[in-house]
């Protein structure tokens, strides 16, 4: 538990909500204190009637009926009011005994302490009477009288304030940074090799921008996963590649030394090994190439020109099988790609390859250019027998092969550099088998304006 308090995170977002609280309620206290200079609360108002209306009952009584009489009236009074008033016979009114008006205690100015009349009445007899404004202020604390407090703000709302804002900034502390730790903890798995760690399970009920994080770190994790699964599979699919023609090698060379009279025979094997084994090797580095998202030598070019080039190439090698390449487009469309010029050749060439290895001699391979929408597509369908239906979604994936007349002559790479290169260049690509028969391969590219 105490190793969770101690970022410094936590206590940044605590003190400093906590002392924002503080400093809100004294802004909010000073506020008020500065309001209420201009408006009289209720209970002063009503505390200076009461002294109004007694003082003046009293002055009135007493200046009618004599001492008896305001004797008689206060008889009637609640004892609490009684013990604030007093009356008390003088000889003389003091000379310099002031008169205030009945209306001092009315005005909006601050408490006196006390308010005193002096009263002659009929027979001559003067009365000082005298009410303790001050006993009844503390009586019913509505003075405003001095209080401890601290910055200026009264004890009881202070320690309010203080306990309410530190509970408040822990709870608020705490949810902010109790995910924070946990997408630490989530990376610290991470770098050690966890890839089972998942954090959008705990977090899905905060409903805010931590947990989109979360899901978005639960992704990372599983693309991170399925790529470390990939790539050791592949490395697992090559050295098991690279086995076969290492053995033919030793067994060459076994051979030649223990059949001197076949060296030729055996130095004919080698050199055909080594040159499957560069093939394998080169198309190997090609897929591993085309797998970065940012390609080298970008640039714009007509797809147009790229497809025919091949098609050409292709068109001299099917004349061995008598494979007929024919190519359909529209000249006069704009058909500009941006990327790597070569990667995307290598692509369309093995796609073509592929379609002429599945082929017979008389058969033809289809090749359709053409614009859709801000697309560019790449049909290419052979006469084969096509492929089964459940096998279709992994004839890219590497090293996978599918029976064909010629099937000895690959590696299972083709396709899965194709399917790279179009991802690499933001693509689609696609395998289906047609109504007709064959295989048709569909490679969708990003089409580019000219004036881009």
């Amino acid at each position: 538990m105490k190793a969770r308090f101690r970022g410094r995170l936590f206590w940044k977002i605590l003190f400093g909500f906590w002392l924002t609280f503080i400093l809100v309620s004294q802004l909010l206290w000073l506020g008020f204190q500065f309001y209420g200079h201009h408006r009289e609360p209720p209970e002063y108002k009503a505390a200076r009637r009461i002294v109004d209306i007694q003082m003046a009952s009293a002055v009135a009584v007493l200046q009618r009926g004599g001492l008896s009489a305001l004797n008689d009236m206060m008889a009637g009074w609640q004892p609490d009011d009684r013990r604030f008033f007093s009356v008390i016979q003088v000889k003389d009114l003091p000379k310099s005994a002031p008169q205030p008006p009945m209306d001092n205690i009315n005005d909006n100015g601050p408490f006196p302490d006390e308010v005193i009349e002096w009263v002659t009445v009929a027979d001559g007899k003067h009365y000082r009477l005298r009410y303790d404004v001050k006993g009844l202020r503390r009586d019913n604390d509505i003075s405003g009288g001095p209080h401890p407090h601290i910055l200026n703000i009264p004890m009881p709302m202070f320690y309010l304030a203080g306990v309410g804002g530190l509970l408040f900034s822990l709870i608020l502390a705490w949810n902010l940074t109790r995910p924070m730790r946990q997408l630490s903890e989530g990376f610290s798995r991470v770098s050690a090799g966890d890839l089972a760690v998942r954090l959008f399970p705990r977090m899905r009920g905060r409903h805010d921008e931590l947990s989109v994080v979360a899901k978005d770190f639960d992704a990372m994790v599983e693309r991170l996963s399925v790529l470390i699964n990939a790539r050791e599979a592949l490395l697992h699919d090559i050295s098991h590649e690279l086995r076969s023609p290492l053995a033919r090698l030793q067994l060459a060379t076994g051979l030649a030394r223990q059949l001197p009279d076949n060296v030729a025979g055996s130095l004919d094997r080698i050199d055909e090994e080594a040159r499957r084994l560069d093939k394998m090797i080169g198309e190997i580095l090609t897929l591993s190439r085309a797998g970065y998202d940012s390609l080298p030598d970008e640039r714009y070019f007509d797809l147009l020109g790229l497809v025919e080039a091949v098609t050409d190439d292709v068109r001299y090698e099917a004349q061995v099988p008598g494979v007929e390449i024919v190519l359909n487009a529209n000249s006069q469309d704009d058909y500009t790609v941006r990327g790597n010029a070569e990667l995307i050749r290598r692509a369309v060439e093995n796609v073509l390859r592929n379609a002429l290895r599945f082929s017979q001699q008389g058969e033809q391979v289809h090749i359709d250019l053409r614009n859709e929408d801000d697309w560019l597509v790449i049909a290419v369908r052979d006469s084969g027998p096509g492929v089964v239906s459940d096998k279709l979604s992994s004839i890219f994936d590497p090293f996978v092969r599918v029976n064909s007349p010629l099937m000895g002559k690959g590696y299972g790479l083709g396709l899965s550099i194709v399917r790279k290169v179009v991802l690499a260049h933001h693509g689609e690509v696609q395998a289906i088998n047609h109504k007709l028969g064959g295989l048709v391969l569909t490679i969708r590219l990003p089409h580019w304006a000219a004036d881009e």
